[in-house]
């Protein structure tokens, strides 16, 4: 009886400290506008198997995808209040609450990825990062969806070839102000309606990535992609700052690290997807231009007006950005 009485003791302790581990875990519920299968998407799951399988299973992050928890635009005040740990909202969700983030939305800023990575990751970026504190959040870098791209019903190898065009725009006064400076007409249409919309001629061309292109198939309704590098969509990784001081040293690193992956990932596949996106354009038969160096130049010249009516901020962050 007495051993029977023990092994149950063994075998209630056990249970015991099961049911504590499991009561320790810790859960990081992360929301996203993104459907699963987008490049947003995909990065952040590599970021959960990375950082569940680095702590053996200490965090548990529970993944919200096509806004299934809440809007897009909730992402970014669910985190301030700590009603979520983390997001991954796109940075016109950001600007609304530090305009410094809109020198993302400045046209023709950066030529590539690695001049765009050269300043997120130095430190204009950290600046802008470490301004999030204020609003109660914890800035933990830029993920990417693309650059801006033209796409047209005819080949726009020179600025006058867009003189006169009505092209479709989304929500950004800085591109409305932008397309207008290049000679077209703005023209707001929904990214649900892009296609239907070119069809019927109710605009001439688009600004949209090469990926979103691709999959919605412009190149069955318009002729030509010129691979200006027009601004860059893409987001901020937000944390809550108090459940990150929460965590241990070793479980913030952690953390970090999965982070790290997650951004590897992202800017890694981004860049396959651009490249994939232009050849499955060119082999449906558009044409696929860029500006070189001089013809840049004029589009810069032209865009002067935009320049000029930045934010005092913003025109400052665009200068060290420049310098």
């Amino acid at each position: 009886m007495m051993r029977i009485l023990t092994t149950l003791g063994v075998a209630t302790a056990a249970l015991a400290l099961g049911l504590g581990a499991a009561r320790a875990q810790v859960e990081i519920k992360l929301p996203y506008e993104t459907p699963s299968g987008h490049i947003k998407s995909k990065s952040i799951e590599v970021f959960k198997d990375a950082l569940e399988k680095a702590t053996a299973g200490h965090f548990k992050v529970s993944l919200f995808p096509s806004a299934q928890l809440l809007p897009g635009k909730d992402e970014v005040p669910a985190v301030a209040r700590g009603q979520v740990q983390m997001a991954v909202p796109a940075l016109n969700y950001i600007t609304a609450i530090e305009p410094g983030f809109k020198l993302f939305e400045v046209p023709l800023l950066f030529d590539d990825y690695a001049a765009l990575e050269k300043v997120t990751a130095g430190p204009v970026g950290q600046e802008l990062m470490k301004r999030l504190e204020s609003k109660r959040l914890m800035g933990a870098g830029f993920w990417y969806d693309g650059f801006t791209n033209l796409w047209t019903n005819t080949p726009v190898r020179r600025l006058e070839d867009l003189k006169g065009k009505k092209i479709r725009v989304f929500p950004s006064e800085v591109l409305s102000a932008t397309t207008t400076a290049l000679g077209a007409a703005p023209t707001a249409i929904p990214g649900a309606e892009v296609f239907v919309a070119l069809k019927q001629g109710i605009a001439d061309g688009a600004w949209t990535t090469g990926p979103f292109g691709a999959q919605i198939k412009l190149f069955e309704v318009l002729k030509g992609l010129n691979t200006i590098p027009l601004f860059v969509f893409g987001y901020a990784v937000v944390i809550n700052p108090q459940f990150f001081a929460a965590q241990s040293p070793a479980h913030q690193k952690a953390i970090q690290d999965a982070l790290a992956a997650g951004k590897a990932y992202n800017l890694r596949e981004i860049q396959s997807a651009i490249a994939a996106a232009y050849k499955t354009a060119a082999a449906n038969g558009m044409e696929i231009v860029g500006l070189d160096a001089a013809e840049r130049e004029r589009w810069r010249t032209a865009l002067k007006p935009v320049y000029d009516g930045l934010e005092a901020d913003v025109k400052a962050l665009m200068a060290r950005t420049r310098g």
